[in-house]
């Protein structure tokens, strides 16, 4: 996939202009959107979750994190009705990072609300990266629209660099798929890997 935006140029993107045009595109979108997540621990301010988490209040992180979100379930509902959804593939490298422990909890409530998400382990891809260079955190929005989503050291989101190309369009929706195909259903993963994990105490 990196070696496919590195052949085209795109637009470069600020994150609220990112955010609004992603929401603008997908609006028009019937077909599957694919997001992947490779980085190994972000930074998510203005989520209340992550932030309880960050300050070391676990149990308050996991109870905002499972309050029911009727705006999200609609939001998937809508996507699903007009054969879309979005489809998450998480990439993960044990030993879990504290954020990856939390996430994937978060990540539980999410998956509950409609989306789909499936899991792999990141030896399944050091092949493919070893190739094309490691996978990007991208949001293929169908056939419509590529965004190679920036973050800075720290892992907080900066913006997005938007590509329309069909070539490079078609080619990162198909090597998402193919990873897809390969990867674990969220819920055996959780329930084996996952479920009843905390943070280390020193993280907390």
């Amino acid at each position: 996939m990196r070696d496919l935006l590195r052949s085209a140029s795109g637009k470069q993107l600020s994150l609220s202009e990112y955010e609004a045009d992603f929401y603008a595109t997908v609006k028009s979108v019937d077909e599957p959107i694919l997001k992947t997540e490779r980085i190994q621990t972000f930074r998510e301010p203005g989520s209340p979750s992550w932030e309880a988490f960050a300050a070391g209040r676990w149990d308050e992180a996991l109870r905002i994190a499972s309050q029911p979100n009727p705006e999200l379930v609609q939001f998937f509902a809508r996507l699903h009705e007009r054969g879309s959804g979005l489809h998450r593939l998480r990439i993960v490298e044990p030993p879990l990072t504290p954020y990856l422990i939390w996430e994937l909890n978060f990540l539980r409530f999410r998956a509950e609300a409609g989306e789909r998400i499936r899991v792999i382990t990141v030896d399944k891809v050091l092949d493919l990266e070893q190739e094309h260079g490691v996978v990007p955190e991208l949001m293929v929005a169908g056939g419509k629209a590529v965004y190679d989503v920036r973050y800075d050291a720290d892992g907080t989101p900066v913006g997005a660099e938007k590509f329309v190309a069909p070539q490079v369009v078609a080619g990162c929706r198909s090597q998402v798929r193919a990873l897809l195909a390969i990867a674990e259903p969220f819920e055996s993963f959780f329930h084996r890997e996952v479920d009843g994990l905390k943070p280390p105490t020193a993280h907390l």
